[in-house]
């Protein structure tokens, strides 16, 4: 018997908090998308076979942790690394998923996810792998005042506090930029504690406001503008937390396009996900072409490498299915 498991990439728009004088510290928010995906097969093998190195690595801990033999994975699609998408955090847990099913084993996401190494603190990735839609998360329960990064023994995936479905005739324009890539690994932790230390509150007040009284009415009211607006004010709020790390609001060159884009009315909202490079901007079925034309053109003036795809809300979890 061999499991193909796919699942989408999702969109960070941002943390609620990053002060150390709540109770809660970081509190993601987030939605999967259908593009880019992973999309892999595994059957039972002797040993890990696998032509990717990074699901390789992903495969022996997998294997490791289950007490199993092997896997032989092919990978039939993928989302590419460090681009602000969710690469790390969907991979690793297909792998584990597909690794699980494959012998027949139950297996609790949740609990494992921290074992891989995922969720040390954002919980939207786990989060869009169970069910899609939508997340706010509640973020970690504040650790005593030194903002230093959790060890993997130490955290468990955030609980959500706030799911939905995202409307089907919403469209996301998004630019998979192919500059330096996004942070990650110990050079995202040591910056992430330098803002940590240096966050003010006034913000965490700001995008709680935008949450309670614009984020999420928008979505009740199926109001993609709304919506939009609300997404571009949390994304450029958390900005102000990584200017002075990230030589801007937002990573260049995400600032010089955004700055072109924002006269567009038939954008609704923008902004980096994650630490990007990937640029977003969100609108409707009716407008998504022009929007994909004019971000490639902008793309192209400024001598900048990279894909823009068109993409909706994934508002399901990631689909397991058994082949024999």
């Amino acid at each position: 018997m061999s499991v193909k498991v796919i699942v989408g990439g999702r969109l960070h728009f941002g943390f609620r908090n990053l002060c150390l004088n709540e109770n809660y510290i970081y509190g993601s928010v987030g939605m999967a998308i259908e593009n880019p995906k992973i999309s892999l097969i595994a059957e039972v093998s002797d040993r890990i076979i696998c032509e990717d190195d990074r699901v390789v690595m992903y495969a022996e801990k997998a294997v490791e942790m289950l007490g199993v033999k092997g896997i032989k994975i092919q990978i039939k699609e993928e989302i590419p690394e460090h681009i602000g998408l969710g690469s790390g955090t969907q991979m690793a847990l297909s792998v584990y998923t597909a690794v699980s099913r494959v012998y027949g084993i139950d297996s609790n996401i949740r609990e494992i996810a921290p074992k891989l190494g995922r969720g040390k603190r954002s919980g939207i990735g786990v989060s869009v792998f169970e069910k899609g839609g939508f997340c706010i998360d509640e973020g970690h329960k504040n650790a005593p005042g030194n903002g230093e990064i959790l060890k993997s023994e130490e955290w468990k995936i955030p609980v959500e506090k706030y799911t939905s479905k995202i409307p089907e005739e919403w469209s996301f324009v998004v630019a998979m930029i192919e500059e330096v890539p996004g942070y990650s690994g110990e050079i995202e932790d040591d910056l992430i504690r330098m803002v940590i230390r240096n966050a003010k509150n006034e913000i965490t007040s700001e995008i709680d406001n935008v949450i309670a009284n614009n984020l999420l009415p928008s979505i009740v009211k199926n109001d993609c503008k709304g919506f939009g607006s609300a997404i571009s004010e949390i994304s450029w709020l958390n900005g102000l937390w990584y200017e002075k790390y990230q030589n801007g609001i937002y990573r260049p060159p995400i600032g010089n396009i955004i700055e072109i884009l924002q006269e567009d009315n038939r954008i609704f909202g923008m902004g980096q996900s994650s630490w990007g490079p990937s640029l977003y901007c969100i609108t409707i079925k009716d407008h998504e072409n022009e929007i994909r034309k004019k971000v490639h053109k902008i793309l192209n003036e400024f001598d900048i490498e990279g894909k823009v795809i068109i993409t909706s809300a994934r508002n399901k979890g990631a689909e397991i299915k058994s082949i024999r």
